[in-house]
This record gives C-alpha cells, structure tokens and sequence, in this order.
C-alpha cells in the first residue's frame, strides 16, 4: 500500500491539502477556482479524485444518439484546464472521517493510495438506482455514461438491421417499437433525438415501413418539463407528437422483461428496446459515512459545510444546501457550478481567517435541445422555441466549455453535422476477453498479502505457493499446481489478501476481475458454494488469498 502525502510547491512550511472526491461539474468548477484565487502564501496543494480523466458534459450527451456529436466531443480532458491540480484516476474505496483519510485503488492488485486532508469536498455525483422498477436493472438500457450513449446507439442501429431481414411479424413489432422509461429532462432529449435518429436512417432501410417504427415515452407525471411555463411545456409535447412519439403521461412502469414492458394501467407493450431514464440514486459511498441524508442528499449549512464536520464540504447532486426560503436548491448545472465556486471562496477564506459567505444562486432561465433544429428556451424574460432557441442553447453550452479549442471543436462538428448526412456506423467498444490470460515468473509474487483483491485466479500451467507473513515470518500454507485456483476469499468476503501467492514456476493463470466474478457465485448459489469447498482448490481458508 502506498501513503501519497502532497507535498507543498512552494517548498517551504507545511501545505494545507483540499481533497476533492468527483470530477463532475461541481468538483471541477472548485478546483478551478481554487487555482485562480490562491495565492503563494496560502500554501495550497489541491488533489482531484476521479475515475475518468475527463469532465463529461451529460447535456450533450443526448446528440450521441443522433450523431450530431461524436462522444470525444462531450468530454474535457481535466489536465487540459486544471494545471497544478494532482488528478487520481482512482476509484474510491474507503472515506474515514476521524482519521481524515481518503483510501483509492485501481483494478490492479496493490494499486492502493492513502490520501490525507485538511479540507475534504464531496462532489460524488449521483448514480443511477433501478432497483424500485422490477425488471429495468437486468433489461433496461441506461444513460449516464458515454458507453451507455455509444451502445445505445449501436443498439438502435441493431435493432434496424434485424428488423430489415425479419420475416416474422410480431418479432418485427418488438424490434420496431422503442420504450423510454423516464419524461424528466433528459427522458425528453434523449427520446426526441433517438426518434430523430431512427426516422433519419430508414432511408437506408426501405424494406422497413416508417408506419411500423413505434417510439413510446411513459412517465408517471401529468406534466413535462415542469421548469418551463405550462405554455411552452405543451409546445414541447405537441412537436414531439407531431414528430410521431407516443407521448403517455400519468401512467407508469410496473414490468418488465426481455421482450416486453407492462404500464401501471395493465397495458403490455412487446419492445426489444427499453431506454431508462428514471432511477436517480444516493452514491453508495455517502451511505458509508456518519452523515444526514435528506432525500440522499448531504444535509448542509449555507456555506456547503456538512453539519457536524466543519472541515467536510458537499457540493452538487451531494448537497441539501438551504436556499433563502429554507428548501434545499435544486440538483441543476448551474446551481452546481455556483456550489462548487463558493466552496472554493470558504476555503480560501478559513485558510486567511476570513468570513465565509453563503451560496448565492440567481437562475439564468432554462434551455432544451429537442433535435438538431429544435429548441425551447426560457431566458431572462424571453420564451423561444425552435431553431433560435437551439441557436441561444448550443451558444450556452459554448460559454460553459473550459477552453476556446473545445468550443471551436463543438462550433465545427455542429456545422459539419448540418451539412452531411446522418451515419449509421457502429462503433463496437465492448471488451474482447472478459477473462484475461496473465503470465509470471518463477519468482514473481501474483497476489500481495494485504492489498485490496480485484481478481479471482485460475492456475493452467506452472506451481504456485501460497505463503502468509506472522509476526515477520513467512509460512508456507500450501503449493497449486493446474486446475487449481486461489484469490476467492478476500472477494466472497470483501477482504483485503490474507495471504501471498508467488510463481515456484513459469506460470499462466486466467483471471477473473472482481465484477464478473461476483456477477457469476452472486447468481449461482451452487458455484459458491463448489468454490468455498473445493477439494484443495486454494480458495478455502487454508490458501488465505
């Protein structure tokens, strides 16, 4: 394990050290900020967590589907705006407190770092949470992250060229029929340019009757968009309508299976297609701290410090930051970004003994990209619709974009998009080898005893032995040789290595990382169990791995 204390870049005195854990829009905007107000005296060293090297900006994420944007365009490279920010692409394993330690690791085994803090920032995000909609964890396709865009779309495509050559017409039905789960924000985006998508590319597909495409969008609400004037809301509704989306309101999701969704009014709808937008959900890491949650949210004074840890801010989808009136501000972009520069003004303030000031959010108005063509927009008093509200949205985005190289690159590929045809491409980006084949050698240690495990462990060819240090003596527990197997038990348990394993031999083994691993005994009680007691397979106590 490794200990990784920031050291101080002016070289002299001890540095106060701000964590901040997220690399959304929250965390970022602070980290920003941060480096433009500090000065030399403040001796401030600012370290970033997050697994993605990169500032991904959802709101665009919708035009993947459509084409309109590729998925490097939806991404910022974080080094690119953020120097003299120490940025962990790691993920988080254990947040104390007390001690003020954040623990990370990667997927390799011993890739764990310790970080310690003066100022702690949570700007964790939300994760999505289908577990109240039976059916949507193992059918549903998500969207919140690039890969969920990019496979989506490879899936409608798939879903085009099966239908193209289908015979059969009730499968043919569920191939052409596309449900979307969800009529918030981004369930309106997303369904407006999926449809757009899908109505474009059948002239690519003439065996296919536009008639016979369904695009369905439920929500359990009477309203959308309920940000905008009632107005402009039914507007809205009426184009997407009138661009041939089922649009069913009042009624919601009640099943769902490989081949259809049932609605809470007994409808069953066949579909091969079931897109989630719903299911918005506490990040499980906030669940593991002593903390208020109020709606799964961190509670917060007005200065974003959570009560009961004067040192520990929350920004963000994270925060219940009161508002004036006493209710907590909304989870939107821009209250984000406004969240996530303040923090970053309080901490330099305790660091020079200042006041702190509380969050302060005016809203600029509210902006939706409905396809290319067609926005809606409600800003300072204007209410517009069609292109010039795409026009006054594109340019919004343009503003909130870090550097004038990304905006050039977004202004580009929007002007090139207009003029090109749509492309049905798909862009496969799935893993080659769920299973991965490892080579050591005689000598080499594969698995360290106390480091986090990520990986389970099959021996085809060499000898292993499996030796455990106690007390500063090492023991041998026992040799495996082919067909045996070691690593299950720190994974079953959720344990650190309690044991080392090390090549005697050459040695190949096939590992299983962490998440296919739990995905195969958590659904197969029987495997578990043949893997707990196998006869001499090294993953009993006895290996200790």
């Amino acid at each position: 394990m490794t200990t990784a204390t920031l050291p101080s870049p002016s070289g002299g005195g001890k540095s106060r050290r701000v964590v901040i854990l997220g690399g959304g829009h929250a965390g970022v905007r602070c980290a920003q900020e941060l480096l433009r107000r500090r000065r030399p005296a403040d001796n401030l060293d600012v370290a970033l967590v997050s697994r993605e090297n990169s500032e991904v900006w959802h709101g665009l994420m919708p035009q993947i589907l459509s084409g309109v944007l590729q998925p490097q365009h939806v991404l910022v490279p974080l080094r690119e705006f953020l120097p003299g920010v120490r940025v962990y692409t790691y993920d988080i394993e254990e947040i104390d407190l007390n001690s003020r330690r954040v623990t990370l690791m990667r997927g390799d085994e011993g890739k764990q770092i310790v970080l310690e803090y003066d100022e702690l920032v949570l700007a964790l995000g939300s994760v999505t949470d289908l577990s109240r909609f039976r059916g949507l964890q193992e059918h549903g396709l998500q969207t919140k992250s690039i890969g969920d865009f990019v496979y989506l779309r490879n899936h409608l495509i798939d879903m085009l060229e099966t239908a193209a050559v289908e015979t059969d017409v009730e499968e043919r039905r569920r191939l052409l029929t596309f449900f979307i789960a969800g009529a918030g924000f981004a369930g309106i985006e997303i369904a407006s340019e999926a449809n757009e998508f899908i109505r474009s590319a059948l002239r690519f597909y003439p065996s296919i009757n536009p008639a016979e495409v369904r695009v369905i969008e439920v929500d359990i609400v009477t309203r959308i968009l309920p940000a905008f004037e009632q107005r402009m809301a039914d507007r809205a509704m009426e184009r997407m309508r009138k661009r041939g989306i089922d649009l069913r309101l009042g009624v919601g999701l009640s099943d769902a299976t490989a081949g259809s969704v049932t609605l809470s009014n007994g409808e069953r709808i066949p579909t091969r297609s079931i897109i989630v937008t719903v299911g918005v959900g506490t990040n499980p890491l906030l669940s593991t701290l002593p903390l208020t949650l109020v709606r799964g949210r961190v509670q917060c004074d007005e200065f974003c410090r959570v009560h009961g840890w004067p040192t520990v801010y929350a920004v963000g989808d994270n925060a219940a930051v009161p508002s004036p009136s006493g209710n907590p501000y909304p989870a939107m972009l821009l209250v984000a970004f406004a969240e996530g520069r303040q923090v970053a003004r309080n901490i330099l303030a305790q660091v020079r003994g200042e006041p702190l000031r509380p969050v302060q959010f005016k809203g600029f108005g509210e902006v939706a990209l409905l396809s290319r063509g067609y926005g809606l927009a409600q800003v300072r008093g204007m209410r517009l619709h069609g292109w010039p509200a795409a026009v006054l949205s594109r340019g919004l985005f343009l503003t909130y974009m870090p550097t004038w190289q990304r905006r050039m690159a977004l202004v580009l590929h929007w002007w090139s998009s207009a003029i090109f045809r749509r492309d049905i491409s798909q862009l496969r980006m799935g893993r080659s080898d769920a299973i991965v084949p490892m080579r050591f050698n005689a000598g080499e240690t594969i698995v360290r005893q106390g480091e986090i495990a990520s990986r389970f462990y099959i021996i085809t060819s060499g000898e292993v032995e499996v030796v455990q240090d106690v007390d500063g003596t090492e023991q041998r527990l026992r040799r495996l040789g082919p067909g045996r197997h070691f690593g299950e038990l720190a994974l079953l348990q959720n344990l650190k290595r309690t044991a080392s394993v090390r090549a005697l031999s050459d040695t190949t083994v096939l590992a299983l990382a962490r998440q296919d691993f739990s995905s195969l005994v958590g659904n197969m009680p029987e495997l578990q169990e043949a893997v707990q007691r196998g006869p001499g397979g090294g993953l009993g106590p006895a290996s200790g791995a």
